[in-house]
């Protein structure tokens, strides 16, 4: 309940004060485990992702964010779960799987911090946390690639546009499997994936 009303609260932001595009809704899969992984531009990407996205996606979010009681209350009931990213998080993981194994979305910020122009707020090239690419080879679900993209970057009367890329599967991408020391070399492949989405590549 508290999703779908979030959804109209969303949907009234996204195209009442701002302008809003999605581009290539076709591509989301109706059922099965799908890991959506996102660049992360700003604090207010969820918004736009749960409008373009239609079934409920339960978001991986920084471990800091749930330690406010009532960020933490609303974000749990939301679906979304904490993950440390200064360590490998069995906690989080265990909860990505389970997640994916009752053939959920789960949503991922893969550079783990906000990235405008390449960079992060500090002024540097983001790392890529290839946790998810793991996640995906021991999961084996759908991956769906998605960009969003904001002009302005205000609270109001942004440019919105959301890419939703093709699925495929970790095997397709990777057809001779991706070794331990090559995961972060994967995780930097996909994120080349989310970024080069556009009206004319979806």
């Amino acid at each position: 309940m508290l999703y779908k009303i979030a959804r109209v609260l969303f949907n009234i932001y996204c195209h009442l004060f701002n302008r809003t595009r999605i581009y290539g809704r076709e591509n989301e899969p109706q059922e099965g485990p799908v890991i959506l992984f996102c660049n992360h531009q700003s604090m207010f990407d969820i918004l736009p992702l749960n409008i373009a996205i239609k079934r409920q996606i339960n978001f991986m979010g920084k471990a800091s964010l749930f330690k406010v009681p009532v960020v933490r209350f609303f974000a749990k009931k939301y679906g979304a779960f904490p993950v440390d990213r200064e360590k490998a998080d069995l906690s989080a993981i265990k909860n990505s799987l389970k997640t994916l194994k009752s053939k959920n979305i789960l949503g991922i910020f893969p550079e783990g911090t906000r990235v405008k122009n390449g960079l992060t707020k500090d002024g540097r090239p983001p790392e890529i946390k290839a946790g998810f690419v793991m996640i995906a080879m021991k999961s084996k679900a759908t991956m769906l690639p998605v960009r969003i993209d904001y002009k302005r970057m205000f609270f109001l009367f942004n440019s919105i546009k959301v890419y939703i890329g093709k699925p495929f599967t970790i095997d397709e991408e990777f057809k001779d499997g991706v070794k331990p020391e090559e995961m972060s070399k994967a995780g930097e492949l996909l994120m080349n994936k989310v970024y080069s989405l556009n009206e004319d590549n979806i």
